[in-house]
């Protein structure tokens, strides 16, 4: 694939997948715009989990040509193995069902595939959907970084607008469903195998989402245990025990903070209780893939700005008082 000529002839057929739970209008959006790409995605598949709002009748209806897979649990991860199993694309794309690409989205994440043999993954530059502002709650990009045509290696992704080589997802064994932080322990694999993880800001969707934490207790009950049992399955014995550590130190302070004492204390629990599930398929990655993965500052990244915007939060609240 490396090449300006084969950049030219470099036609993978691309599948998309989107999970979908109680999002009827939402989801005719984002299938309206992935079927409006100037790449053709010559098959979409809506994995939908139980939605009971009509969306799989308004799939069937609207679009015939959309693969639609109904499972009577709404497991995320697990449907997105599901589609991505069942995909015949050379490139899976996912997204999420409140998520709308650009119409070049594709293409351009297309073109960065041919660039480089190694690349694996690419993602895209998400954008809150109203107001256009970059979502980047890491901020490991300069806002010169976010609007340029670059390719910037990451140690994780936003399964948002992220393109996924099948070839690559089959070696290392697709997603890993009891790990809620699929996106990190994607990259652990991929990364570990030689290949490159990359984030494509000229490839834009926006995103439905919420600038404040609508249910912080289920976040911290998910960071908490996807990030343990991350740490558990990938890291060397020493770096996991030091980082759950201070694991422990962050997700206590937050439950300080949001009043998630509840949470807190389940997510300690549930995570002993899968502790040895987790284990049973330890797959520990090699120092160099461990430093690669601490290049960017993913812990403190949340702990230094979340605090910083909570007290500017306080200050702007104080101040209107």
């Amino acid at each position: 694939m490396d090449g300006g000529n084969e950049r030219d002839v470099y036609r993978p057929k691309v599948s998309a997948i989107i999970p979908n739970w109680n999002r009827k209008n939402d989801l005719r959006e984002a299938l309206l715009a992935i079927q409006a790409q100037t790449y053709p995605v010559e098959e979409i598949i809506v994995m939908d989990n139980n939605s009971s709002d009509g969306a799989p009748e308004m799939v069937a209806a609207e679009f015939p040509e959309v693969l639609l897979i109904r499972s009577p649990h709404n497991y995320f991860i697990k449907s997105l193995n599901v589609g991505a199993r069942t995909a015949g694309g050379d490139i899976v794309l996912h997204q999420d069902n409140d998520g709308v690409l650009a119409p070049d989205a594709v293409e351009r994440m297309v073109r960065v595939f041919a660039s480089d043999a190694r690349i694996a993954v690419v993602h895209s530059r998400n954008l809150y959907y109203d107001s256009g502002e970059v979502f980047d709650p890491m901020r490991w990009f300069k806002p010169e970084e976010h609007t340029s045509e670059g390719v910037f290696d990451v140690p994780s992704f936003h399964g948002n607008g992220a393109m996924m080589r099948k070839d690559v997802l089959e070696e290392v064994g697709y997603l890993e469903p009891e790990i809620h932080l699929y996106e990190r322990a994607l990259t652990a694999k991929i990364v570990d195998r030689g290949y490159r993880v990359v984030y494509h800001p000229a490839s834009v969707i926006r995103h439905k989402i919420s600038k404040e934490v609508r249910n912080p207790g289920h976040r911290l009950y998910v960071n908490m245990t996807g990030g343990w049992w991350f740490l558990a399955r990938f890291y060397p014995a020493g770096k996991a025990l030091h980082k759950s550590l201070l694991y422990l130190a962050f997700f206590f302070l937050y439950s300080v903070k949001h009043r998630t004492f509840r949470d807190f204390f389940k997510g300690v629990f549930d995570t002993i209780l899968g502790l040895h599930q987790v284990l049973t398929e330890r797959n520990v990655v090699s120092n160099e893939t461990v430093d690669y993965l601490e290049s960017k500052p993913y812990e403190a990244s949340m702990i230094v700005y979340g605090s910083l915007d909570t007290v500017r939060r306080w200050i702007s609240g104080g101040t209107r008082r």
